[in-house]
């Protein structure tokens, strides 16, 4: 499924992000303000469009399936995801800027945290539950 190798692909890219975005809130978050800005700005875009390729193509063909594992994992998946989309929307929009990051460096390091970890659990989940599940 073609589909489902682009949505491998942009795992990595977020991951990758993820991992750019810890290292440089460990090495100055002033220094690397702008520079954390522009990563949070890529991951939100990269994230939206991540979802939207869910919803067009994945989502669609697990609801039609006979599997009723895929159906319900899928189900469990997309009612997940509304609220991890809403907390990270939330905290992009809190730090989308240089100074807004500058000026919250205080809680950029500590609001990352739990929000960075739901996003690598959610692409290892959806990469070990539910992509399995569509190459069958």
């Amino acid at each position: 499924m073609r589909n489902l190798d682009l949505l491998k692909r942009q795992h990595e890219d977020m991951r990758h992000i993820v991992a750019r975005l810890k290292s440089l809130l460990s090495n100055g978050i002033e220094t690397h303000a702008d520079e954390i800005a522009l990563q949070l700005n890529t991951l939100s875009g990269k994230l939206k469009m991540h979802l939207l390729s869910e919803d067009r193509f994945l989502y669609p063909s697990f609801m039609k399936s006979e599997h009723e594992a895929a159906r319900k994992t899928a189900e469990a998946f997309n009612r997940e995801m509304g609220n991890l989309a809403e907390v990270f929307h939330a905290f992009v929009q809190k730090y989308n800027t240089p100074l807004k990051v500058v000026q919250g460096k205080g809680a950029i390091k500590v609001e990352s945290g739990p929000v960075f970890q739901a996003i690598e659990s959610r692409i290892q989940r959806e990469n070990e539950s539910l992509y399995p599940l569509a190459e069958v």
